[in-house]
Parts: structure tokens; C-alpha cells; sequence
């Protein structure tokens, strides 16, 4: 769990009012769901806001005057240049509550068929979406690589955990280990003459020309 973020009710301020917090480090977040009436307004620490986000964490604790909220980010705003924090919604989370989530995923390990085959492992996603109850939801989808070869996939279809349900469609590619010029050398070094194939001949000197040996 992440540390407590500390909220400031806000008021009905005007636009320029909440430009004026923005300034300040304060950034404005809205908080909806089960056991909160009407919408709350708050502004939040910037900072501890980025961190809370930088954290990677799903699940994060907001505290106010009003209460104590265990939450998850739905929507959160940047500037299109500065990337700075504009707006966050959060949502309230509530014991048994079913929730949907992009959680992102850590792949770990060194693929066999990169440390033994000369392949290549390439991550097509590092995140992923799925439903469980708030109190099921991992900070991360841990995937262990180790066993894969040369060709080899994982789909999401494949990340079965206890108490959650992938919601990203099955066919999605997590990763792969690619062949490299590399494999394809070491598969051709490995391969051998067939059965009455014979070895390829040396060439023969020139007419008129001696062999190296006797130059």
C-alpha cells in the first residue's frame, strides 16, 4: 500500500482559482464510488501524487477531513506539452467491489532461447487489464520468461492468477523471443552433411597453375 495521500477539501473555485493551486503544487482530483454520496473534491500534493503514480502501485489510500478511502486512478489528465498534472478521478473501493484495472505486467528471467539459442526477447505490452475484487488486485503481473525458446509466445490468454480474470482480449501478445542472424548462424554451424551427401571438394588448381604448396 502507498503511503497516505493527504487531501484538501476543495471549494467551488473558478477556473482561475484552480490555476492559482496548480501553481501552488496543488492539483485538483475528483473522488466518486460506493459509500461516497455526491462526488468529492480535493486537491492533492503534486508530488505525492507523481510518486503515488511513478510507484506503479494500483491501489493507494486517500485521507481527508470527510474520512479514509482506499482508491485506484481512473483518469488522469496532463498537459498535452509540459506533461504536467492537470486532473485526476479517482475511484472509491469498497470491501467485495469488482473492479476493472490496467495493471502492468514484469517479465521475469532470461529466456533459454536468448541465453542458449542467440534469440532476442521482444515485450509487446507491460501492461494489462483485469477484473478482480479491490482487495485482489496486484500492484503487478509478475510473467517468469525463463523456459521459452526460439518462436515461442505469450498471450494474454495465458496469465491465469488465483482470484483475478484477464480482461484484455486472450489473442493480445505479451512477448515473444525473436530469431536473430545470430540463431539462424548457430543453426546452420550445428547442421551436418545427410545421409550420401558427400563433403563439398576442394578446388582444383588451374591448368598451368601449381598447387599453394608447391609455390
Amino acid at each position: 500500500m502507498s503511503e497516505k495521500l493527504q487531501a484538501q477539501i476543495k471549494e467551488k473555485d473558478s477556473k482561475r482559482a484552480i490555476n492559482a493551486k496548480r501553481k501552488q503544487g496543488l492539483i485538483p482530483v475528483n473522488l466518486y464510488g460506493p459509500g461516497i454520496e455526491n462526488s468529492h473534491s480535493y486537491y492533492v500534493n503534486e508530488i505525492d501524487l507523481n510518486r503515488a503514480i511513478k510507484s506503479g502501485k494500483k491501489i493507494h489510500e486517500i485521507t481527508s477531513e470527510i474520512g479514509d478511502f482506499k482508491v485506484v486512478f481512473r483518469e488522469v489528465q496532463r498537459h498535452p506539452v509540459t506533461w504536467k498534472l492537470l486532473h485526476i478521478d479517482m475511484l472509491s473501493l469498497a470491501p467485495g467491489m469488482k473492479v476493472t484495472v490496467r495493471v502492468p505486467v514484469r517479465y521475469e528471467g532470461v529466456p533459454f532461447g536468448v541465453k542458449n539459442m542467440g534469440g532476442v526477447l521482444i515485450i509487446n505490452s507491460r501492461d494489462i487489464m483485469i477484473e478482480a475484487l479491490a482487495e485482489h488486485i496486484p500492484n503487478e503481473i509478475i510473467i517468469d520468461v525463463s523456459p521459452m525458446k526460439l518462436k515461442d509466445t505469450i498471450h494474454a490468454s495465458d496469465v491465469i492468477r488465483e482470484n483475478i480474470k484477464v480482461a484484455s482480449h486472450g489473442e493480445m501478445l505479451l512477448c515473444r523471443v525473436g530469431i536473430t542472424r545470430a540463431a539462424v548462424s548457430a543453426a546452420e554451424g550445428a547442421a551436418v552433411p545427410g545421409e550420401g551427401e558427400k563433403p563439398a571438394e576442394a578446388a582444383k588448381p588451374a591448368e598451368g597453375e601449381k598447387p599453394a604448396a608447391e609455390k
